[in-house]
């Protein structure tokens, strides 16, 4: 995965005071549209686009009558206007090139596109909020506006943006689930890789010991016995039977309770295990991190408004 600026949008700085500092710096470095497939990427660039440029834009036509007779009647800066009035020759009303549309009451234009993009990258309304310096209720406005210009603008985009905000499990795009194919692939080998250099002093001069939760060594340089889950977010972690079922549901954005239901695991345990395969993803499958993450706020989001 590429690496990306933590720092997208230079104009507006993310807050020094905020929460969860590790995980939205990780978020931030994630490209902008990473979780999008492919083949819609181009359309959410041409649409952050055109987010960034309409406002400034001329209307083509009159959205009351459809006559393209029309002319600029009031420029920008006159009788205190924010953009440039328009009067239709046909039916003589007066409009900008946002009347009629889902955007014609937003403010502080700058921001679309940066929202949006945030959006895109998978933070919530609120977060977006406070990214921004602008309201709770501002943000949940824009954002009902940004979907239905979406709806507009692109349906294939919009269909699929809008069925990963439900509570429905989603499916994931070709380039994640091949990551998680690879993920786990690996966690099925840690029970029979037998060439794991020493952890300790990096030393391949090694002798296999047992293979009981997962292959044991013990060092001929220092001296030293481990696993291969020894120095990694996994060590000491039991259960290895079920870490593939855990990682498909971690990715999904099931949240603790659910999977611990599913898998029989008590809560302590749910969510010491999502903080330590949380580290392992962000390490070696950062898409199925971020994934996992945007997926689970999107179900605890959907679901609290649901109750």
């Amino acid at each position: 995965m590429s690496t990306a600026s933590s720092k997208p949008f230079s104009t507006f700085e993310i807050p020094p005071s905020r929460r969860d500092i590790d995980k939205i710096d990780f978020l931030l470095s994630r490209p902008a549209l990473a979780l999008l497939p492919a083949s819609l990427r181009p359309a959410a660039r041409s649409f952050l686009a055109y987010l960034a440029t309409l406002p400034g834009s001329a209307p083509h036509a009159c959205p009351v009558c459809a006559s393209r007779a029309i002319y600029l009647a009031a420029p920008a800066g006159t009788y205190r206007r924010r953009r440039d009035g328009y009067r239709c020759r046909n039916c003589t009303k007066q409009f900008n090139v946002l009347t009629g549309t889902p955007l014609s009451r937003l403010r502080s234009e700058e921001k679309w596109k940066p929202w949006m993009s945030y959006r895109f990258q998978g933070f919530s309304q609120e977060r977006i909020a406070d990214f921004l310096d602008i309201s709770d209720k501002a943000s949940m406005t824009w954002s009902r506006a940004f979907t239905a210009t979406l709806a507009e603008y692109d349906s294939e985009l919009y269909r699929w943006w809008e069925e990963h905000q439900s509570t429905d499990i989603s499916a994931l795009t070709t380039e994640a689930e091949q990551a998680l194919e690879q993920c786990i692939t690996a966690l099925t080998e840690l029970r029979t890789l037998t060439d794991r250099h020493c952890p300790y002093c990096g030393s391949s001069s090694t002798q296999l010991v047992t293979s009981r939760r997962a292959t044991e060594y013990q060092c001929h340089d220092c001296g030293r016995r481990y696993n291969n889950l020894t120095k990694t977010p996994l060590a000491n972690l039991h259960h290895i039977d079920l870490w593939t079922d855990y990682v498909r549901l971690l990715v999904a954005g099931y949240h603790d309770n659910e999977i611990g239901e599913r898998l029989d695991l008590s809560a302590a345990l749910a969510g010491l295990w999502r903080q330590r395969f949380l580290q392992i993803l962000q390490a070696r499958w950062p898409l199925l991190a971020h994934w996992a993450i945007w997926q689970c706020s999107r179900r605890r989001v959907s679901q609290s408004r649901s109750t």
